[in-house]
């Protein structure tokens, strides 16, 4: 395996058990990803691309097949172990936000820097900083339901950020945001990219996808093109 390779998955299939019924919705896929790099997933509703996301965001397991992530094997580890490395490696950010609505903007930021064990006063001072790359060191005791949506979204940035992950997921990250919300907050991702996060977002818009330097088409579970 290439040294600069990040993500490697050979023979990825995943089926989903609804009853009686097997639903096959990722089928023998392929792939690798270096560091550093930008990378759109595309294509239609039902062709597993966020299947594959959670996939590689160790959210989900596969039915079979082998995943390498930093040369590490992780596609048989407990869920323990999955968890700890999405917590250390992965940053998720979902077309929903996520936040939790209890919680102001400094505290949902500092949610995975408890779960890491990180002392308050650092927590505070990390997700401060996170926050304020993000353009938002002025809302940190606002609470979600005051925020416009792109707020929203980059607060969820910011907490996928809070740990200092090297690999940025990203579910339709604009999907609930008007143009220019979602302009910025596609800037951000270019930014991030630019500073050394490898970043792999799901889209349908091929506006984003001109922004990537790299476009995998998947189609009823397969990649279609690479």
């Amino acid at each position: 395996m290439n040294n600069n390779v990040v993500i490697q998955i050979e023979n990825i299939s995943k089926i989903y058990q609804m009853g009686k019924v097997k639903v096959p919705a990722l089928a023998g896929i392929d792939l690798s990803i270096e560091k550093n790099t930008y990378t759109a997933i595309m294509g239609p509703s039902g062709s597993g691309k966020s299947t594959l996301l959670h996939i590689l965001g160790c959210l989900d397991t596969p039915t079979e097949g082998v995943y390498y992530l930093d040369h590490e094997k992780v596609s048989d580890l407990s869920y323990n172990k999955l968890a700890e490395i999405r917590n250390n490696k992965i940053g998720f950010v979902f077309q929903v936000f996520n936040l939790l609505p209890n919680m102001n903007v400094l505290e949902n930021v500092e949610l995975p820097l408890m779960y890491a064990g990180v002392h308050k006063k650092e927590r505070k001072q990390r997700a401060s900083e996170v926050l304020e790359r993000v353009g938002l060191d002025h809302r940190l005791k606002h609470k979600p339901q005051e925020l416009s949506g792109g707020e929203r979204q980059r607060t969820a940035i910011a907490r996928a950020l809070a740990n200092n992950p090297s690999i940025i997921l990203a579910d339709e990250p604009t999907g609930n945001l008007d143009s220019t919300s979602g302009g910025s907050i596609m800037k951000i991702f270019s930014d991030l990219h630019e500073q050394g996060h490898t970043i792999i977002v799901v889209t349908h818009d091929n506006n984003i996808a001109k922004m990537t330097q790299r476009v995998i088409k998947l189609s009823d579970g397969k990649v279609v093109n690479s």
